[in-house]
């Protein structure tokens, strides 16, 4: 034996080996310092802009892909982590409340009394902004929710020609020079900033498309990361390319060569976005022969397609446009729309179904002022769930009710529509919530009944949500969209205490439902307070000269 002290290598080797999930959790905490740090030298490196030098940008390109090579990653997906996580850097992030001042939803337990001028259609507003900066003709839109992706829109086509305007509730188109057969919009050389909003790039597309020559857009996060291949399938039966404009990046920017003889017909596939199609259909009373559009042939991708091009037609026959559907197919004719001066804006129906549901929640009535033509399935959904509307010329109401267990709710098809259905299958004691197509959707929804505890299962295109008491609510979360911060809001009724992060997240869809949220019981329509003329207070002739 040796007198020597028994000594300790406290090297890597000799650490206790750690579980999977322990490595993983250690291994991914450390590597998100890393990114923080890289961000944080990203920043300096940027300058306040929102772009690195284009030299710069190279190298650091170059030397990420090489150092992948050397770890033998797979250099497909290494070339898209790269614009990710330059976005930590280059982009705005958004503004959380700290964790220790979370934004807690603790509603009152009064039965509800909302009266109110319902909010306005969205999509409307946004259609005929579309219209009207297209002719130049003058409108006056009043009542809008301005929301940050109409904001977006009206930046997008100004910077293409438009004159458009707004206030807090009003927008404005302002009259044009342009002839009658030219158009006010021109994209020829002229780089547009489209925003996060899909929609903003597919109608900057859609009227693109009739120019002949190169446009160019760029856009935020959302649309960088946004795959643009599903539109390789229909744009070159529209004479037109889309290319992006860096090579290993999928969406933009990008890069749209157009000017090629345009079908007068166009099947839509079931990978085409109905967003996409709305837009075709807004821009084709543009082209040199209209534009008849076929439904895909998968039903669910099809009824999303239909439900966006209903809306496209009201819109423009509203501007004298003779669209009209035929079976499973739109057909827009060549001609020259005449937007109203003042057109009157509908209820907006997804925002609206979320109030009227509310008492369901809540208990009590939801009264509000305005036109709604609610999609025939969320109509029967409510109806099938026991909880009664009515609808009338100029008002739209609902009363609690106890709703039935067990129903179908086919509403969650549609993403927008898909919280809503969940809180309405929870509240009922359990239903089977049809699921859309989208993937992410999908798993948006399973997470948050995760993070409610709420038991269920997936069964192919269904959600199955069990009966059950919703648990507590642990830390705080960060709400993946605005229409699950809207359903997270009516489930505070159920669960009081529910704690998010990013309250403004809903400013890219209704800013104005806090303030709603925040006055029940009892919710009324409020007038400004009328601004107090300002004293004209007469000046002294007499006046000191300082020499």
């Amino acid at each position: 034996m040796t007198d020597r002290p028994i000594k300790f290598d406290r090297n890597a080797e000799s650490k206790p080996r750690l579980s999977p999930l322990e490595d993983l959790l250690d291994l991914d905490s450390k590597l998100l310092s890393m990114v923080a740090r890289r961000c944080r030298i990203v920043q300096r490196a940027a300058r306040g802009r929102q772009v690195l030098d284009r030299e710069l940008e190279k190298q650091l390109r170059l030397g990420f892909e090489q150092a992948a090579k050397q770890q033998d990653l797979d250099p497909r997906v290494a070339r898209q982590l790269f614009p990710v996580l330059n976005a930590f850097g280059l982009e705005p992030q958004e503004a959380r409340r700290s964790s220790d001042k979370p934004f807690a939803l603790i509603p009152r337990s009064e039965p509800a009394d909302i009266d109110i001028l319902g909010p306005r259609s969205l999509a409307r507003t946004r259609m005929l902004a579309v219209l009207a900066a297209a002719t130049g003709a003058p409108m006056r839109l009043s009542g809008v929710v301005l929301n940050d992706p109409l904001v977006e829109l009206v930046k997008a086509l100004n910077q293409a020609g438009a004159h458009l305007s707004w206030t807090t509730d009003e927008l404005t188109s302002s009259a044009t020079q342009a002839k009658a057969e030219d158009s006010p919009l021109r994209f020829e050389d002229v780089l547009v900033f489209a925003g996060e909003e899909p929609f903003t790039l597919y109608v900057l597309l859609a009227l693109a498309l009739r120019e002949a020559g190169r446009s160019k857009f760029a856009g935020g996060p959302n649309l960088k990361f946004l795959d643009l291949r599903h539109l390789d399938a229909l744009l070159p039966h529209l004479g037109a390319r889309l290319a992006p404009m860096n090579p290993r990046s999928r969406g933009l920017p990008a890069r749209l060569e157009s000017g090629g003889r345009m079908a007068s017909r166009l099947e839509l596939t079931p990978e085409t976005p109905p967003l996409f199609a709305q837009a075709l259909a807004l821009a084709a009373w543009s082209y040199p022969e209209g534009l008849r559009l076929a439904l895909c042939a998968e039903p669910i991708a099809a009824a999303g397609q239909a439900l966006a091009l209903d809306e496209a037609l009201e819109a423009l026959n509203l501007c004298q446009v003779s669209a009209r559907r035929h079976g499973n197919e739109y057909i827009i004719p060549s001609c020259s729309p005449k937007v109203p001066a003042a057109p009157v804006l509908p209820l907006d129906p997804t925002l609206s179904a979320y109030l009227l549901a509310l008492p369901a929640l809540a208990g009590g009535v939801t009264r509000l002022a305005g036109r709604l033509e609610l999609p025939q399935f969320v109509r029967d959904d409510f109806e099938a769930l026991g909880l009664p509307l009515n609808i009338e010329v100029a008002v739209a109401e609902s009363r609690n009710d106890t709703l039935k267990a067990g129903v179908d709710l086919f509403m969650g098809r549609q993403p927008e529509y898909l919280p809503l259905a969940l809180t309405l299958a929870v509240k009922s004691g359990g239903a089977r919530v049809m699921l859309p197509l989208d993937v992410s959707a999908r798993a948006r929804a399973v997470d948050l009944l995760e993070r409610l505890a709420v038991d269920h299962e997936v069964q192919g295109d269904v959600l199955v949500v069990q009966a059950g008491v919703l648990q507590g609510w642990d830390g705080v979360w960060t709400s993946p969209d605005p229409h699950t911060t809207l359903a997270l809001a009516l489930f505070s009724f159920l669960r009081p205490g529910i704690a998010i992060d990013n309250p403004g997240g809903l400013a890219f869809l209704w800013p104005r439902f806090w303030s709603v949220y925040n006055a029940l019981p009892v919710v009324r329509e409020h007038a400004p307070a009328p601004k107090e003329p300002e004293k004209n207070v007469a000046k002294s002739r007499k006046q000191r000269v300082r020499v």
